[in-house]
């Protein structure tokens, strides 16, 4: 397990008696490495004062990346304590290839790697098994969101599906969807909403959902009406893969909703909860 987060959860594990609102194990991380419980830690669980380091990558077509990056690192701030390294270089170009891939060490010294991204036409295996290579090498965790399952989806390389844990080539016409929890006393759904209906949205197709991988939640399409997963983990050699499909509008990602569970989805992916 992460040092960093061994030793917040020690905190939080040893403060479960107090009454904290809300009850969400993100939140109390946040609280608890600011000093601002209600009840103080025990002197054998250390508060860290070092934030986690994030490598947050974003940019492309057809979304609001631009909104999103402010909601997404403001939200997250205020709930995780959290160092981003923000790479935008792909602007609205969804066929940029982000320099830093180049360098087979280029996930090396981060937490986590947050993608939240729409580079589709950027049709190269290369780039694709670089993001996989980097994160194996140095035991980095993923963190995809909404596009970014789109990206790379069309280089051929059924690699990017194994790292993600599903494959998902088109979606449904914009539009309200519900989501369902299917993993109740999974860390990353304590506290989501269920059902949670979303009035706008974007729901992908998951044409196949990798044996290594874990759905936590699912929504109903209409065009076929089956279900697809909006929300699951994956484990892909030892690297953990948090990833959900939700958060096409910017409006989306603003909710506590969305943030708190993207909280608690880095919290597992980075190893600080089981």
């Amino acid at each position: 397990m992460n040092y960093k987060l061994k030793t917040i959860f020690a905190t939080i594990h040893a403060m479960r008696g107090c009454r904290l609102l809300p009850l969400l194990t993100a939140m109390a991380l946040t609280m608890a490495s600011l000093g601002l419980t209600g009840c103080a830690a025990t002197k054998a669980s250390p508060v860290v004062n070092e934030p986690l380091k994030a490598l947050f990558i974003t940019g492309g077509g057809w979304h609001d990346f631009e909104g999103q990056k402010t909601v997404l690192t403001e939200g997250l701030g205020a709930r995780l304590k959290v160092e981003f390294t923000i790479d935008h270089t792909a602007g609205k170009d969804p066929a940029h290839r982000p320099e830093r891939f180049d360098d087979p060490d280029w996930a090396q010294g981060y937490d986590f790697v947050l993608y939240n991204m729409s580079l589709s036409r950027d049709q190269t295996a290369e780039t694709a098994q670089a993001i996989i290579d980097s994160h194996v090498k140095h035991g980095v965790p993923a963190v995809f969101l909404h596009g970014s399952t789109h990206s790379y989806r069309h280089t051929g390389n059924e690699n990017w599906f194994k790292f993600l844990g599903a494959r998902s080539m088109n979606h449904e016409a914009q539009g309200g969807f519900t989501n369902e929890v299917v993993v109740k006393d999974h860390p990353i759904m304590q506290g989501f909403p269920d059902p949670w209906a979303q009035e706008q949205g974007e729901l992908y197709r998951i044409e196949e959902v990798m044996p290594t991988a874990t759905v936590l939640a699912r929504a109903m399409g209409t065009d076929p009406a089956i279900y697809h997963p909006t929300i699951w983990v994956n484990e892909y050699e030892e690297v953990r893969v948090f990833t959900t499909t939700i958060g096409h509008h910017t409006e989306t990602m603003a909710t506590d909703t969305y943030l708190d569970l993207l909280s608690r989805g880095i919290l597992w992916a980075a190893g600080g909860t089981d």
